[in-house]
């Protein structure tokens, strides 16, 4: 683990999580998952919109289970200096992917929703899917947000504080499970707003 001091502040903080995750894979990161949605709302071309909006959807989706239900278990099940070094680096990889990626995802599902029209009569599947959208965003960039922020900090310490991690890893976990309640839910939405219910 990196020696670093202790941050005054949640600037500080996200500039340890960049520096974790790479300042490269960070900006990198940023304009695939927004650069891509804004490149394809601006080309006209509905259909260029909803495979980005279904790409970066099905990415952010998998990701999730994938995190939650595959990695996430065995990291826990693995012996802890082990899980704390996969930790110490795939943690803030992690932020600075999702954050932007959620991002993506809404900001390329609202240009769609443009794009075909549906705005001009929205319906209740809708509103219920931009409801949902930004309960998720308030949920990533809000307590979510600030418990992995946390955690990546605290595992760069040389000593890191072993019951603070596992707090807040089980924080992380509960925000976490709420996010993937409101993916499930903006499913249903989508396939409302197809006319499939």
């Amino acid at each position: 683990m990196a020696t670093t001091s202790t941050p005054t502040s949640h600037r500080e903080e996200l500039g340890i999580v960049v520096e974790l995750a790479d300042k490269q894979f960070t900006i990198a990161a940023v304009l695939i998952t927004i650069g891509t949605p804004v490149l394809a709302y601006l080309s006209g071309i509905t259909s260029l919109m909803f495979y980005t909006h279904v790409a970066l959807g099905a990415f952010w989706f998998g990701l999730d289970f994938f995190f939650k239900f595959v990695l996430g278990p065995s990291l826990d099940a693995a012996p802890d200096e082990a899980a704390g070094a996969i930790n110490h680096r795939l943690i803030p990889k992690m932020i600075t992917v999702a954050e932007p990626l959620s991002v993506g995802v809404i900001g390329s599902g609202i240009g769609l929703t443009s794009l075909l029209g549906y705005w001009a009569n929205p319906t209740v599947w809708l509103w219920g899917a931009l409801g949902i959208s930004v309960l998720m965003l308030v949920n990533g960039f809000g307590p979510l947000h600030v418990v992995t922020t946390k955690m990546a900090v605290e595992l760069n310490k040389d000593s890191p504080d072993g019951e603070r991690i596992d707090a807040l890893f089980a924080k992380a976990q509960q925000w976490g499970l709420l996010q993937t309640v409101f993916m499930l839910a903006i499913i249903v939405m989508m396939v409302g707003l197809r006319g499939l219910l």
